[in-house]
């Protein structure tokens, strides 16, 4: 076209046609599939090149540069080889509606993208990573075409595979509603007919979404009947997938508070792994790793990675920090060797929190550093962002107020690079906790409208609950300081706006099947009717959050016997009162306990 761009008619397949017949016939027979692609980037060994020799392959390669259909990517190297980018009129060819009509070349198509699926896996789990994210920013259009025109020709299993890398590139990328687009439609898409390996993936990743848009409850029960549909199945061998469900269902227990739920899953599912790996290779992990061949069991050695780290953060929150620790460093151990430089990233990023957990906080910084180091390695800029946010949350606890905005500034950074506006929503909001915790309420106050804003634009849920109660929070410490200035005007306008602002939390979290964060929210209300005067609602609200606290098994709950004595004392009920106060000593003597890992020993 006038402004350099190719149009899409049919003059571009006539053009497309002729350079093809002005090929050579050492390149049309080298290249048969010239045409039927959208272009992109390809690895030059993919697609039968390797068979050309070096010499019969540089005329052909000058031959295609000449003609402009072709051009060497010189900066993306793998295997010492370069990448080829074709020209744009491939992609305007293949978007006509006639090519998408005819199955063989939709077919073909998939079948390519299939190869090229095979390598960015292998480069996406090793120490290529950064390389794979090139190359699908480049080809996301038409990777995403294969897999709906395998869905189109009923290739389900070629569909379900080709999604999965897609779905971890996503996930990467920090795309998360997009992840969660594309899980739905391959989970529909692997439900027609037989239960299968495939429907089982999508069904466990479909209870992951949905988790992840707050609804806990539901998705612990759906992994719970997936777990059962796989133990009884005889479609297929279901080692594999059952140990995923089981081990995603303890790291969700887990993420929901209940680590003394979760330990029991995550423990099945390392030992499931470890079966795997050992079937696979014939000799346990350890010796595998030090002198075998770990080809022969890669997908259940990453597996048992990933598990081990999700195990040492159940222990973690269980307070057995040594125990933690030992597990994570197994799994860094696997991941090193495996040359995945991003699990090794995470795994620093683990070691640091149960560092942080067990007081060495000094050692804990100094592992931030690591994963820093290995997430930039990695080039992924969503592990490195997150782990900036967490060092900032580091310096935030140890008093560091300067340097923990400072990290947050990074971490936005990293995250406005890599699009995620879900995690700069986030990151908004830690930078209201620190402002918060450095004694500036209204800065803080502005960094949560900020995140609320954003979590409005995004519709999503939980983070507008998690902003609604961090701003009810600032409005009851404002109506405190008011108070103590003897303005009580302005403390019971700061408490109201308080209580409207933490009830729109609630009504998130109720919504959403939330208890955890629901229970947060009952247990600032207490706080909030308590400075008011209203003893009746505070009690109310306390009760509602001790119970559902202690029904799964939540730490937090010495918060609520603690308001509940006060509620007490408030009334003249000395008796209760007291007795609230010794449950409230006692939860927090085991918190203590648990702090020095477990030994009941004196401090």
């Amino acid at each position: 076209g006038p402004d350099g761009q190719p149009g899409r008619n049919s003059s571009l397949l006539a053009s497309l046609e002729f350079s093809r017949r002005h090929l050579s016939a050492e390149a049309r027979e080298a290249l048969p599939w010239l045409g039927l692609f959208s272009g992109g980037v390809f690895e030059d060994n993919l697609l039968d090149i390797s068979e050309i020799t070096p010499q019969a392959w540089a005329p052909i390669r000058r031959e295609l540069q000449g003609i402009a259909l072709i051009r060497p990517e010189d900066g993306i190297q793998i295997a010492g080889r370069p990448f080829l980018r074709f020209h744009p009129t491939l992609a305007a060819a293949a978007a006509d509606g006639n090519l998408a009509q005819r199955p063989e070349i939709r077919q073909r198509f998939v079948q390519v993208y299939g190869a090229v699926m095979q390598m960015l896996n292998q480069m996406l789990k090793g120490s290529q990573s950064r390389a794979a994210l090139v190359i699908l920013d480049r080809e996301q259009a038409n990777y995403s075409c294969a897999v709906r025109w395998a869905i189109v020709d009923g290739l389900i299993r070629e569909a379900a595979d080709l999604g999965q890398t897609f779905s971890r590139y996503l996930q990467m990328a920090g795309r998360l509603r997009e992840w969660d687009a594309w899980v739905t439609m391959l989970k529909n898409a692997t439900q027609q007919g037989a239960f299968t390996a495939d429907a089982a993936i999508y069904e466990r990743q479909d209870a992951d979404r949905r988790f992840q848009q707050g609804d806990p409850q539901g998705a612990v029960e759906q992994l719970q009947a997936l777990i059962e549909r796989l133990r009884s199945t005889t479609a297929f061998d279901p080692a594999f997938e059952l140990a995923q469900a089981v081990g995603a269902l303890g790291g969700m227990l887990n993420d929901c508070g209940a680590s003394s739920q979760a330990l029991p899953f995550l423990q099945d599912a390392v030992g499931l792994w470890e079966a795997m790996v050992e079937k696979a290779s014939g000799q346990p992990w350890q010796l595998l790793l030090a002198t075998g061949d770990q080809a022969k069991a890669g997908a259940a050695l990453t597996n048992l990675s990933a598990t081990m780290g999700d195990l040492a953060n159940a222990l973690r929150n269980a307070g057995q920090h040594n125990k933690a620790l030992v597990v994570a460093e197994k799994a860094i151990s696997i991941a090193d060797k495996r040359g995945n430089q991003r699990n090794v990233a995470a795994g620093h990023g683990q070691c640091a929190k149960i560092l942080m957990a067990a007081g060495r906080l000094d050692e804990a910084d100094a592992r931030y550093e690591l994963a820093l180091a290995a997430a930039r390695q990695a080039g992924d800029k969503g592990l490195e962002g997150a782990t900036f946010q967490n060092q900032g949350s580091l310096a935030d606890d140890r008093g560091q107020f300067t340097r923990a905005v400072t990290l947050y500034r990074h971490a936005l950074q990293r995250f406005q690079e890599a699009g995620n506006q879900g995690a700069v929503m986030r990151t908004y909001n830690l930078l209201g906790v620190v402002e918060q915790n450095s004694g500036r309420l209204a800065e803080a106050r502005a960094w949560y409208g900020k995140s609320r804003q954003l979590a409005v634009a995004l519709k999503d849920q939980p983070s507008l609950g998690a902003a609604a109660q961090n701003i009810g929070i600032v409005c009851q410490l404002e109506g405190q300081a008011a108070r103590e200035l003897g303005d009580e005007t302005a403390a019971q306008r700061s408490f109201e706006a308080a209580l409207r602002s933490v009830e729109e939390g609630l009504q998130v979290w109720q919504t959403q099947r939330n208890k955890p964060d629901a229970a947060a929210s009952h247990s600032q209300l207490a706080r909030i009717h308590l400075l008011i005067g209203d003893l009746a609602a505070a009690e109310r609200h306390a009760q509602a959050a001790w119970q559902i606290r202690e029904s799964l098994g939540l730490n937090d709950v010495w918060k609520d016997y603690n308001s509940l004595a006060e509620i007490a004392d408030a009334r003249g009920d000395t008796a209760a009162a007291a007795e609230w106060a010794q449950k409230r000593d006692a939860k927090l003597a085991d918190l203590e306990r648990l702090a020095r890992g477990g030994t009941g020993l004196p401090s």
